[in-house]
């Protein structure tokens, strides 16, 4: 029964379109290479899930996670730059999404940044920053955050680690 719910999760997130799938909750989505590529997580339930890949065609890599497997970073609370990060881990690959904002930044609106890190045995395999503009998230990754707790796990700030 799990396998076919973890499928069917997957393949509610196969399309190219950015929007997540009915009932779910967008993390971080957004376009790269002048929107000839996205990235799109979400959030269903008790799962988290990663796409990426070209706009208007299915997606390259589909990722559905138990959001007690995806590692995720809150704000701390303290610097200029707001920010937040999870990570998706496929084998030895990590995806790891993140988005932020420079809160002094001067002159203007906020502009949301963000992008994707992917790493095998702590070596940088690609790193991808999201077209100026284009980084769409809702309420940051506190829907995860809760999502997690409410799986039974909490995040120790001092050590930095969810237990």
């Amino acid at each position: 029964m799990r396998l076919f719910c973890i499928s069917a999760l997957i393949a509610c997130t196969a399309s190219g379109a950015l929007a997540c799938p009915n009932g779910a909750t967008q993390l971080v989505s957004c376009t790269f290479n002048d929107g000839s590529r996205y990235l799109e997580t979400c959030l269903l339930g008790s799962y988290a899930t990663y796409a990426f890949g070209h706009t208007d065609k299915r997606a390259d890599l589909r990722l559905a996670r138990p959001v007690t497997e995806v590692e995720m970073t809150p704000w701390p609370g303290v610097s200029r730059y707001i920010w937040e990060d999870m990570t998706f881990v496929n084998g030895a690959v990590r995806y790891k999404v993140y988005a932020n904002v420079d809160r002094l930044e001067q002159g203007g609106e906020l502009m949301l940044l963000g992008g994707v890190v992917v790493s095998q045995n702590d070596r940088t395999l690609a790193t991808l920053e999201c077209d100026v503009g284009s980084v769409e998230t809702q309420d940051w990754l506190q829907p995860l955050f809760t999502a997690k707790e409410g799986s039974g796990q909490y995040y120790s700030q001092e050590e930095r680690v969810w237990k």
